[in-house]
């Protein structure tokens, strides 16, 4: 089969000296420090992942590499075109009230693939990325206390690289698909964006409810001026 799309990071994979993983679930699978996302043709796409119709049973081992992923039974062929997982935002974000944010406390909190903390951290570091900063060291450092799926989107959040439900919002204006993305990343991951983008000064009491772990928040989206 071949791959409808694939992103810059999983291209970087596919067209490597061949590397063997296993299937951890959910359509992830780990290669040592590295984990590469399945989404179906159609699904909304991940700045680590690789869009084709590819089953994967937990545990199942998978190699990458010489343009091609390869389990038991498929092969994938990366002939598909490649997805920019940087998006272009148009709309600012803003969210009341404004918690204060220490990547430090934040990193590896919760459970599951991806903790809540990691979700906050990772719309908070792309947010910044896009904005112009350099937050490769601190993105470095959460990574070495979570999970290896966190570590990895943490990485690519310092290089701007975000779910294509966080394109929906920050190119869009559109949240739902952000808010519809796991059980709490998706809520986690908006309120890391709008800390990153706001000012202290900047409200957001008539936005859009924003509920993080048992916390109520109110989110402003706000479509910026062309330049």
């Amino acid at each position: 089969m071949t791959c409808a799309s694939v992103s810059r990071f999983a291209a970087g994979l596919l067209s490597g000296p061949p590397r063997s993983g296993r299937a951890l679930g959910h359509g992830y699978i780990r290669f040592e420090d590295d984990v590469v996302a399945i989404t179906p043709p159609g699904a909304l796409r991940m700045p680590n992942g690789i869009e084709c119709s590819l089953e994967l049973s937990v545990g199942e081992t998978v190699s990458i590499g010489n343009g091609e992923l390869r389990t038991a039974t498929s092969v994938a062929v990366d002939s598909g075109r490649r997805w920019d997982a940087r998006p272009t935002p148009r709309y600012r974000l803003a969210v009341w009230p404004r918690p204060e944010i220490d990547p430090e406390s934040l990193a590896g909190r919760g459970p599951g693939l991806t903790p809540l903390g990691d979700d906050i951290l990772v719309g908070f570091l792309a947010a910044a990325t896009l904005a112009g900063q350099d937050v490769r060291a601190d993105a470095e450092g959460a990574a070495n206390d979570t999970t290896a799926l966190s570590a990895t989107l943490l990485r690519l959040a310092a290089q701007g690289e975000l779910p294509e439900a966080a394109h929906r919002l920050l190119e869009d204006g559109e949240i739902g698909p952000l808010l519809g993305f796991g059980h709490t990343s998706g809520a986690g991951m908006a309120l890391g964006l709008a800390l990153a983008a706001q000012s202290k000064e900047d409200t957001a009491a008539r936005g859009v409810p924003l509920d993080v772990d048992g916390r109520h928040f109110r989110l402003r989206i706000v479509e910026q001026a062309p330049c």
